[in-house]
C-alpha cells in the first residue's frame, strides 16, 4: 500500500520538494476543476488543458528518466553515449 509520504519521497528515501510541489499543485489544479464541475462551470477548454497538462508532466518526467537510464547503461558498458549507432 502507497501512502503520501512515499510519493513524496526521493530514491533516497529523503522528502523531494519537487515532488511535493506537483503533488500540491495537482491537488490544486484538481480541486478547481472539480469545483467547476460541480457548478456547472467546467468548460471543455480548461478540463482539456488540465488533462494535458497532467498527462504531459507524466510522460516528460518518464522520457527524461528513461533517456538518462539509457545513459548511464551505455556508460557501464563501455559505449559512448555520444556516439550514434
Amino acid at each position: 500500500m502507497m501512502d503520501i509520504s512515499s510519493i513524496i519521497r526521493g530514491s533516497q528515501g529523503q522528502i523531494s520538494l519537487s515532488r511535493t510541489q506537483a503533488l500540491l499543485g495537482f491537488l490544486v489544479c484538481s480541486g478547481v476543476v472539480i469545483w467547476q464541475a460541480y457548478n456547472g462551470t467546467l468548460s471543455d477548454v480548461t478540463f482539456g488543458l488540465f488533462f494535458g497538462f497532467s498527462t504531459a508532466g507524466y510522460i516528460g518526467a518518464k522520457k527524461i528518466a528513461t533517456d538518462k537510464d539509457l545513459t548511464e547503461q551505455k556508460i557501464d558498458a563501455g559505449i559512448n553515449p555520444e556516439e550514434k549507432p
